[in-house]
Order: structure tokens, then C-alpha cells, then sequence
């Protein structure tokens, strides 16, 4: 799945990649997907705890060399 727009938070460390995915999002409209890359070891709980509070869906992580990618639709 193709993203709208994309996000690297590799680098920063928590609360950062939630915060930066939170601020991101408000830019997209709803049904538009943002995609995420991140290192931080905590990265795949947070992601997955943060998108089941806010609704938005998770549409998946994959690893990468190094980091991981999610991709996130914006909820309506």
C-alpha cells in the first residue's frame, strides 16, 4: 500500500516517534496513510497501544534493515 506521506523518526527516542506520528497525522485527511520509520526499541507497543486509543488503524510493521516501518490509515 502506497503512502501519502511518510515520517522518519529514527533517531529520536519515546515519547518522540509518537508525537511526531501524532503531529504528522493531523496534516493527512481521513483515510490517508502516513508511513513511519523508527528505531526506538519501544516503537512497536507504543505504535500499536497508541493507535487502538486513537483509532486510527495500523495497518502494519515491517523490520528493515535496522528500523522499522509502520503504516498507519487516519481514522475519519
Amino acid at each position: 500500500m502506497n503512502a501519502t506521506a511518510s515520517l522518519d523518526a529514527r533517531g529520536k527516542s519515546c515519547p518522540l516517534p509518537i508525537v511526531l506520528t501524532a503531529k504528522a497525522l493531523r496534516e493527512l485527511n481521513a483515510g490517508e496513510v502516513l508511513l513511519v520509520r523508527a528505531n526506538d526499541l519501544a516503537f512497536v507497543s507504543d505504535i500499536e497501544a497508541w493507535c487502538k486509543k486513537t483509532g486510527h488503524e495500523l495497518l502494519g510493521i515491517v523490520s528493515e534493515s535496522g528500523f522499522l516501518e509502520a503504516r498507519i490509515r487516519k481514522a475519519a
